[in-house]
């Protein structure tokens, strides 16, 4: 018995060891400087310091400006399709949001609400009066925050199966097992030692998983390889709303389309004909074939419909 109690005591140092070696030797983040030449667009990657937390934007074109908003664990890096055709004839600035892409991560206060005010301290300090707000997922629920927070920054809205609604159905990126307190950021930390949860929610985002290229994996996991990418995830995942801002919907009265996929497993399409209904002056365009990111699963016609829109309220 004494042997069998020494043998347990030695694995369990043994593990302890290995588990606090693995803890303090994992990456805090990605270093811009050591990461820019395989993201696209980073030479027109600018940071600024907004409320006390550095945030990295890519800003291109002249004009009206328009203002990209991805979701959850995402950068800028969705907007890749989309950036560079915008900017022909508007001020594109593409924002990673606190916490993703190369912006700061600190501990705090992740809420939609929150972010929104990041961005419209962003908007202040590159001096833009008045924006179209686009926005993905959790993108889409902060850019109808800035629209509540400051209507007059407001022009009008494109909301990509955007967040916020409260609906049955739909299932989150984060698994329930990450999501469990005290222990989350340590089984995230094992969990991200590979790329196979990310793999897994991009095809779950997408209708079509063949459009899930080794590329946009990589490009979507890197980020995540660090301690503050990993906090920054759980954090938005942790303070999502539950839907309270529908009530305020209402009190939005500028133009705003809404682009649905058809198959999005993340919010379902029941959510896209909420938020219509609750907006006004808004129109809803439903893709068929598609999934939870129409801007990188249909770029085309995503480009076209926007376009198309900002041609009457740009």
């Amino acid at each position: 018995m004494k042997k069998i109690f020494k043998i347990l005591l030695i694995l369990i140092l043994v593990l302890t060891v290995l588990a606090s070696v693995f803890w303090l030797t994992r990456p805090k983040d990605i270093s811009f400087e050591e990461y820019k030449s395989i993201f696209p667009y980073t030479e027109f990657s600018h940071f600024v310091d907004v409320h006390g937390v550095r945030l990295h934007y890519q800003e291109k074109g002249e004009g009206t400006p328009l203002i990209l908003l991805h979701g959850l664990a995402s950068s800028t890096y969705t907007w890749r399709n989309l950036f560079e055709p915008l900017s022909k004839n508007y001020r594109v600035i593409a924002v990673d949001l606190k916490g993703f892409g190369f912006s700061e991560k600190p501990d705090g206060d992740y809420s939609r609400p929150e972010q929104a005010r990041l961005v419209i301290g962003l908007m202040k300090s590159l001096q833009i009066e008045k924006a179209i707000i686009c926005g993905n997922s959790m993108g889409g629920e902060v850019a109808l925050n800035i629209a509540i927070q400051e209507p007059n920054r407001v022009k009008s809205l494109i909301l990509l199966d955007n967040g916020g609604m409260k609906v049955s159905g739909g299932g989150s990126l984060v698994p329930f097992y990450l999501q469990t307190p005290y222990i989350n950021r340590l089984l995230t930390a094992l969990a991200m030692t590979s790329n196979k949860l990310v793999r897994q929610g991009l095809e779950k985002s997408y209708f079509d998983d063949s459009k899930v290229s080794d590329e946009t994996v990589a490009k979507y996991y890197l980020p995540v390889t660090g301690t503050d990418g990993q906090r920054g995830v759980l954090l938005a995942r942790q303070q999502a709303s539950n839907g309270e801002i529908e009530s305020q919907l209402s009190q939005i009265n500028i133009p705003t389309l809404i682009v649905w996929g058809a198959e999005d497993e993340v919010i379902p399409l029941e959510a896209g004909k909420k938020a219509n209904s609750l907006i006004k002056d808004s129109k809803l365009v439903i893709y068929e074939n598609c999934g939870h990111l129409p801007q990188e699963e249909m770029p085309e016609r995503s480009l076209a419909d926007i376009i198309e829109f900002l041609k009457k309220y740009a």
